[in-house]
């Protein structure tokens, strides 16, 4: 329902102003489509009758709606019919008395025409009160009221029809040419600001009836925002749109149309059933001039081969363009190259999705040793976020061995797991050397080549096109030196530059092409505070300021060019083990640490870490203080310079430490609110 704020709206109104005021009087008639939408519907007033038609009588016709004759919607008068006995002869054409006819209706005597005709005209001299009477009383219950006007802010439900009618001011105001009038008017003088707030207003207008027009406008005078608007409206109702209204689809427009398929959010259909729309589309009015250009937009990729055989390639379309043909073999040599296929994404093999959401893979609680579950973020709603951990997260396809302390990499929005501790069939624990991948458009998880040592407390990278492990500790508990390289196209692990120590329990993150080493403790028990930078191009260990403190068993992540070293632990004078709560940044650009004016809320060790939006997220991990795991997510927001800011997120599923994390494209089928994730606690609930 549209604001009017009097006085300082004027002229803003929708396009295609419709009003819903008169569909509640006697006799209208209103689908449930037009009543949804605030839409005018001509309301279709019968002839009162006073008895059946004879055959063949100007009675016995349908009664036209009202607009159908006459101007500007006036309809003829009603008018009465003879009475017809149940014997077939029609009664007599003297007028009966007007009490006869009903209350409130008079029956003047019968003219020449009317005897002539057998209809009468009948008038009701308390119908115009009983309308009003309703309309008031509709007003006043709020029912069918479809603009509130605002003055000193006090607010007045009304219709506009009635406004419409008692006042030309309002019938100004309400005429549907007026908002095109003054975006003309904003577009000449260059008022960028009027322009901005007719965009906002009509953004809010926006629903399933004024999609096109409103496109049309933003179309006529640029206006960006409200075309964008548009776009997003229709991406997310274009199911609904494709199932109730498919001529409306089939009539869009190539740009508004190609500008749909282009999103990455387009996530209620399907991309064969995205292909097929493609196919009717073209095929509607012959528009095969745009077929190159708009299959583009289809992303084969994401079809599976079956499809792509029996549904694309066979087509007449697709055997008549030699860009479709290619597109369509360019998908088939994607799903071939399996192993390849997270370095050959290109718009075409994206998945589609809402937004991007926290994942969570593997672990050690209590209860099981090792989890092999992949769980991501996916909250039911804000006001239970903080009630139970569970609550909070969805299952997806499990990993196939169940692992903790082990790491991940993302590479062309594949997940990458490698290493970690797991469990032998003995029921023995040790470092493993398997490593797997997880394809978030199928939710399935495929092996790949073994690195060459077993590796647990070690460092995952991803560098422009590989994948890098660092130092850790094998099956038998040595510390090692090794640095290799996982290149996805070969499907093959080598060795490169090893560190010059051994090292494990380190941290590590990858900024612009380098991947960053910091802390850990060697194979003599000996904690560090170097900080080493890895250069993948000349295949060389850099060594760059230490930190202010060492630390083991800490997390490392960066944003805006700073890395920031949170958690983990150190030595005290007498050897003891103590937690680092202090929270260090370091400056790329300078070489130059700083310690934050913020610490963490709670010390954490072997926790899973992740970046996203300038947040960064500490998940679970194990407190020496309690000797237990953690449930609970620190999350440091560096997103503004001086308005830092650490505070606790929504709880695990379970406590666990050795946990990894990492921020991936949430499931096509979900569209999870990260805002519940990027609230502070005490916003909430308690935790």
């Amino acid at each position: 329902m549209p604001l009017l704020h009097l006085g300082l709206r004027q002229g803003l109104c929708r396009a295609s102003s419709r009003s819903t005021a008169a569909a509640g009087g006697p006799g209208n008639e209103v689908s449930g489509r037009e009543l949804a939408a605030g839409s005018r519907c001509p309301a279709r007033l019968l002839p009162l009758r006073c008895g059946p038609p004879a055959p063949g009588s100007a009675g016995a016709r349908r009664p036209r709606a009202l607009g159908g004759a006459g101007r500007r919607g006036q309809a003829p008068p009603a008018r009465a019919e003879p009475h017809r006995r149940p014997g077939g002869s029609a009664a007599s054409s003297t007028p009966r008395p007007a009490a006869a006819v009903g209350a409130g209706w008079e029956a003047p005597a019968a003219s020449v025409q009317e005897m002539l005709t057998g209809q009468r005209l009948c008038q009701s001299s308390s119908h115009n009160d009983a309308v009003l009477a309703a309309l008031n009383q509709q007003r006043s219950d709020g029912i069918l009221c479809d603009i509130t006007l605002i003055a000193e802010e006090q607010k007045f439900h009304a219709h506009k029809a009635v406004l419409a009618a008692c006042s030309d001011y309002f019938r100004i105001l309400l005429e549907p040419g007026v908002i095109q009038d003054v975006l003309a008017a904003g577009s000449h003088l260059q008022l960028l600001e009027l322009l901005s707030l007719c965009s906002h207003y009509l953004i809010q207008e926006l629903n399933s009836f004024n999609y096109l027009d409103l496109y049309k406008l933003a179309d006529l005078f640029n206006l960006t925002l409200l075309e964008n608007a548009v776009v997003d409206f229709l991406v997310k109702h274009l199911s609904e749109l494709l199932k109730n209204h498919p001529e409306e689809v089939l009539a869009l427009p190539y740009c508004l149309l190609r500008e749909v398929f282009k999103s990455d959010r387009l996530t209620s259909l399907s991309e064969e059933q995205i292909w097929q729309l493609a196919v009717r589309w073209l095929e509607h009015n012959c528009r095969y001039q745009y077929m190159d250009e708009l299959l583009q937009y289809v992303r084969f990729g994401l079809m599976d081969v079956d499809t792509l055989h029996t549904v694309a390639l066979s087509h007449p379309l697709v055997q008549a363009s030699e860009t479709a043909t290619a597109l369509v073999n360019e998908a088939l040599a994607y799903h071939q190259s399996i192993y390849a296929q997270p370095v050959w994404q290109t718009r075409r093999t994206k998945p589609r999705f809402q937004s991007d959401t926290l994942y969570i893979i593997g672990g050690k609680k209590r209860e099981v040793c090792k989890v092999k579950e992949l769980r991501y973020f996916n909250p039911v709603d804000q006001e239970n976020v903080h009630i139970a951990g569970i609550a909070n997260w969805s299952e997806l396809a499990p990993m196939p061995v169940g692992r903790s302390h082990h790491c991940v990499a993302v590479m062309g929005d594949f997940l990458f797991v490698a290493g970690g501790e797991a469990e032998h069939s003995t029921g023995r624990t040790c470092a493993v050397r398997t490593a797997c991948r997880y394809d978030p458009r199928t939710n399935s998880w495929a092996e790949i080549a073994p690195m060459k040592n077993c590796r647990e407390h070690f460092v995952l990278g991803a560098v422009d096109e590989y994948l890098y492990a660092v130092g850790g500790r094998n099956e038998l508990r040595q510390v090692l030196p090794t640095v290799e390289c996982y290149c996805p196209k070969k499907n093959k692990w080598t060795f490169v530059q090893s560190f010059d120590r051994s090292l494990s329990c380190h941290a590590g993150y990858v900024v612009d092409g380098l991947l960053w080493i910091s802390g850990g403790v060697t194979n003599t028990a000996q904690y560090q505070n170097r900080l080493m930078v890895y250069d993948p191009k000349q295949n060389k260990w850099l060594s760059r300021s230490p930190m202010l403190q060492r630390r083991v068993y800490h997390s490392m992540a960066a944003v805006q060019r700073k890395l920031y070293v949170l958690g983990g632990n150190d030595l005290d004078y007498n050897n003891d083990r103590i937690l680092v709560r202090h929270i260090d940044s370091y400056s790329i650009d300078t070489d130059q640490w700083t310690r934050c004016s913020f610490n963490m809320l709670t010390g954490q060790n072997e926790s899973g870490v992740a970046v996203h939006n300038g947040r960064i997220y500490l998940v679970g991990g194990y407190s020496i203080w309690t000797n237990e795991p953690l449930a609970c997510i620190q999350v440091l927001d560096v997103s503004k310079e001086g308005k830092e800011e650490v505070f606790y997120g929504p709880t695990l599923p379970f406590a666990s430490n050795g946990i990894a994390a990492c921020f991936l494209p949430a499931p096509y089928f979900t569209c999870p609110n990260l805002q519940t994730l990027q609230v502070p606690h005490h916003r909430i609930g308690t935790m």
